[in-house]
């Protein structure tokens, strides 16, 4: 497999998960992380369970962001922590950090102070909150975050009470953009030889991530309303009960409502408005019991034929478990198990969904184990 990174030095900082996120990305795409643990090690070491072999094994939730790295203990509020970090940072090419800003500078790692010591050190932070803000003080966990920008306020059903999503999906996102913005400042400093600081905060990747729905409340000054698993702009375009379980249909074009009305044994003549989206988007109040009432009286395998059959994305819904077990064969090899040499074991990992050459990006190295 094709290593893109394999020549650049990580220096990763960072706990928890948007951080690790990013760097385990480019540990993917062969860069040489080195993960710096306080004393206490990455806080979710602890979180679990599940852990592997009871309470005293590696936690899942570290094995989640952490693939592809070396760890060491580094207590960088002694000097000697800190002469260890700056020997490090000779030689890296991208240092890795979620302090909160104050927090930074106090220890040394602030923008200023880094670039005068290591003018080819590209600095990459992931705040909760931006520097320039007021808020910047603030700790800033994905639920927090997931509050704070409305990601909350649009999730759950119509009727029910605000929900987060079901996973840090902010962190995730924010992890994203950071290795991205990692890649995008390692082009520029091979183009023109400035190292720069790249800031990723939470609050600002959530408000990016709202996308569709942050700009249809620019376009009309309305506040966005919770859905369901309903789209706000599409129709039929969310879950719907069988007599043995739920399906999901997507209908993004016309021309596969007309194949969908068929099956319903809607006369479209008599709704001609329902030949557009815009006109069922309108009457879904009217709609979609008509289409629920005919598809719980079928199974979901016969309402997943007809969509099959006509080009009309659907699915059943199903559960975790389902799809990495039971549907471990659908799963386009994203399952990569990862040998570990200090307990003989395969640690079964999800590569990245990336392909280089046909090949999944997944670093050879499993989570590396607790060295307190």
């Amino acid at each position: 497999m094709p290593k893109p990174l394999s020549h650049f030095k990580i220096v990763d900082l960072s706990c928890v998960l948007a951080g690790p996120f990013a760097t385990q990305l480019l540990a993917d795409f062969g860069a040489e992380v080195q993960k710096l643990e306080p004393p206490e090690g990455d806080p979710t070491r602890g979180w679990g369970p599940p852990f592997e072999e009871g309470e005293a094994g590696e936690s899942a939730y570290f094995r989640a962001a952490n693939r592809g790295k070396r760890s060491r203990t580094i207590d960088l509020h002694t000097e000697e922590g800190k002469a260890d970090l700056f020997e490090l940072l000779k030689d890296a090419d991208v240092l890795v950090e979620n302090f909160r800003a104050d927090s930074a500078d106090r220890l040394g790692l602030g923008w200023k102070r880094l670039h005068a010591k290591f003018p080819k050190l590209i600095l990459a932070s992931v705040r909760g909150f931006a520097s320039d803000v007021t808020a910047s003080r603030r700790a800033g966990y994905d639920f927090i975050i997931q509050a704070e920008s409305g990601w909350m306020a649009i999730t759950g059903e119509p009727d029910g009470r605000p929900m987060k999503v079901g996973v840090a999906l902010v962190d995730v996102l924010a992890g994203l953009f950071c290795a991205n913005g990692i890649q995008a400042a390692l082009l520029h400093r091979e183009r023109t030889g400035e190292a720069i600081h790249i800031e990723v905060p939470l609050m600002e990747a959530a408000l990016a991530g709202l996308v569709n729905v942050a700009a249809g409340a620019l376009m009309t000054g309305e506040a966005p309303r919770r859905w369901g698993n309903a789209h706000p702009q599409i129709v039929p375009y969310q879950s719907f009960r069988c007599s043995d379980g739920d399906v999901a249909i997507g209908v993004g074009g016309d021309r596969q409502f007309e194949v969908l009305a068929m099956w319903l044994g809607l006369d479209l003549e008599a709704r001609p408005e329902w030949k557009k989206n815009r006109g069922r988007v309108m009457d879904r109040e009217q709609l979609v019991p008509l289409i629920e009432a005919r598809t719980q009286q079928s199974t979901v395998e016969e309402v997943l034929s007809l969509c099959e059959s006509n080009a009309i994305p659907a699915s059943r819904v199903r559960s975790v478990d389902e799809v990495l077990f039971r549907q471990g064969g659908v799963l386009h090899n994203l399952l990569q198990p990862l040998f570990d040499v200090e307990t003989n074991t395969m640690v079964p990992t999800l590569a990245s969904p990336l392909l280089l050459n046909g090949e999944r990006a997944c670093a050879p190295l499993p989570p590396p184990r607790w060295k307190p």
